[in-house]
């Protein structure tokens, strides 16, 4: 690839912000030079690396659901349709969700990045950044195999889900919220299930259950019993996130030792599920293949969003998106290895730009996971439908920045994202399709 001496925009992480970053920043400026670094083999994120095959947040969580996400969401919705990745319906368990075909996810983001002329860095680590001055990011250092490379910007988004570049950079960070880290999940993706078996999660938990109850039998040390069971449209496997561990992500030692739990706790639920009628020849697709990790590094924004502020629909005069998803965080205290799950008045809540800010690095904005949000805030503005506009606002206000200097205002930014379909007003969302 030809590197330009300096691109406009820089994304790190190619999943769901990452994706709605660099959209984002070539619809505020259509002549950006705009760089997407992604340290795995594709685009998706947790949808294609970790196996999280459910878009969450997309849909308020109401007895009649709206749709939260605007435009950049219905592209790649009828894109997916197209290939039947995706269904027309969606889910509803607790919350609602799309079901994603990782494969065809990442043939459909492959195509939108290429259409809309960004420039892909794959199989590239962000492993250092260096600041022009003390208030200003001026390059990042990403690693192949050739070794290191400086690649400069005048703007950056971290949506890598770690907070890598936002750390690496010199911005200000923590690693979780009030010394506690959302737990992770493993994937496990099975085939094999006898046809005409209708599997469904109750059938699976009691079934978990009941191994965990016998003190003498294979499921006495089981963590968790309870998950969403989603089946994938093309080719019928099942999916669930029951393997569980409490790591710390950004530590090489700590999240090898939780994956060898992890795998290990998958062998050990399919050969207590085996025993389920139909079940008998059940085997494991994959897992992961990554770790689904809920919760890394935020950086520390000009506004951390809270419970409360998402519990009384507290409204932004900076609103840039909606989050529809509920205060969701998986306790390692829990005796039960369960999650809370708090629905928000109104089915949806308001995010403003300033939690997306860096609050020492003026050049710097975060989407995705890395959205500066307490305890259960960041519970709930974590799940990849929010991610795709919590990403696209950043990538907005990131190629304004770069073009314009300080010369931009919110309303810019505001302008911009409904020009391009997105909605920032949760009394005027169209209704949802059925859901199933």
């Amino acid at each position: 690839m030809s590197v330009p001496s300096i691109y406009d925009v820089i994304v790190v992480g190619g999943g769901a912000a990452g994706i709605g970053a660099a959209i984002g920043a070539r619809q505020a400026n259509p002549r950006a030079r705009i760089l997407l670094v992604e340290s795995e083999a594709c685009l998706g994120g947790a949808a294609t690396h970790r196996g999280v095959v459910t878009y969450c947040g997309l849909f308020t969580l109401e007895k009649h659901p709206r749709v939260a996400i605007g435009q950049i969401w219905s592209d790649l919705r009828r894109r997916l349709l197209d290939i039947q990745g995706t269904a027309e319906t969606p889910v509803r368990h607790r919350g609602i969700f799309q079901v994603i075909d990782p494969e065809c996810l990442k043939v459909v983001l492959d195509d939108l990045i290429t259409e809309h002329n960004i420039e892909v860095l794959l199989h590239a680590n962000v492993v250092g950044a260096h600041r022009s001055t003390r208030s200003s990011i001026s390059s990042i250092e990403i690693q192949d195999r050739r070794g290191a490379h400086l690649v400069q910007g005048r703007a950056f988004v971290d949506c890598s889900g770690d907070g890598d570049l936002a750390y690496h950079g010199g911005a200000s960070t923590r690693l979780g919220n009030h010394g506690n880290v959302n737990l992770g999940s493993l994937a496990i993706r099975f085939g094999g299930v006898a046809a005409g078996t209708k599997p469904t999660a109750a059938i699976w938990r009691q079934a978990l259950i009941n191994a965990k109850n016998d003190p003498n039998g294979p499921g006495a040390t089981l963590k968790k019993v309870d998950s969403v069971l989603i089946q994938l449209p093309q080719s019928g496997h099942f999916v669930c996130f029951l393997p569980t561990a409490s790591y710390d992500p950004t530590e090489a030692a700590s999240i090898t030792q939780a994956e060898i739990s992890a795998r290990k706790q998958a062998q050990q639920y399919l050969s207590i599920l085996r025993g389920i009628p139909g079940h008998e020849n059940m085997h494991i697709v994959s897992t992961g293949p990554n770790f689904g990790t809920r919760e890394s590094r935020h950086v520390n924004a000009v506004y951390q969003l809270t419970e409360n502020d998402i519990m009384t629909s507290a409204q932004f005069p900076d609103v840039i998106g909606l989050g529809a998803w509920a205060s969701e965080f998986h306790d390692e205290k829990d005796p039960n290895w369960a999650s809370t799950f708090r629905y928000t008045p109104g089915g949806c809540f308001e995010i403003p730009l300033r939690c997306l800010q860096s609050s020492d690095t003026n050049n710097l904005l975060v989407a995705g996971r890395c959205v500066d949000g307490d305890q259960y805030a960041s519970g709930a503005i974590r799940v990849m439908g929010t991610a795709l506009a919590t990403g696209q606002a950043a990538g907005v206000a990131a190629s304004l920045l770069a073009d314009k200097g300080d010369d931009w205002t919110v309303s810019d930014v505001q302008e911009c994202l409904k020009a391009n379909g997105a909605f920032l007003d949760p009394s005027a969302l169209p209704d949802a399709p059925p859901i199933s």
